[in-house]
This record gives structure tokens, sequence and C-alpha cells, in this order.
């Protein structure tokens, strides 16, 4: 009996990941979205590490990037 439940187990762990891996796939990436290599990139406004007021379109003919993190 207990075999048999590690076996279902088992089988619903993969059908659950071959679920979530399907709808990755649909959008073509995890975040869906994206941007193709020598797109312009829309603006982007922050202040730097010495809170002044930047815009990523001051970087423009520099290669940029972009770091973006957080907590959850």
């Amino acid at each position: 009996m207990k075999r048999i439940a590690v076996i279902i187990a088992s089988l619903l762990m993969v059908c659950a990941l071959d679920a979530t891996n399907a709808q990755t796939s649909k959008r073509g990436r995890a975040g869906g979205g994206g941007f193709d290599i020598g797109q312009v990139a829309p603006e982007i406004r922050g202040k730097d590490l010495d809170n002044k007021p930047m815009k990523l379109s001051e970087f423009r003919g520099k290669v940029v990037v972009l770091d973006f993190w957080g907590f959850w």
C-alpha cells in the first residue's frame, strides 16, 4: 500500500512539473515579454547611489547592465 502511494505521489509531481513547464514555454520565457537585441529600451528614471536623479537615456551609446532585485 505504501508503495502505491509513493508511485501515485511521484506521478502527480511529474504531472505538476510538466504543466508548469508547458505554461512557461507558451509565454516564451518566465515573466513573458522581453526585448530584442538592438531594440530601444523604455525610459527608466530613478536615483543613483548619490541620490541624484538619473535617466536611462543619459547612457545612450554605452553598454548598460541593469540589475533588478528585491525581497519577497
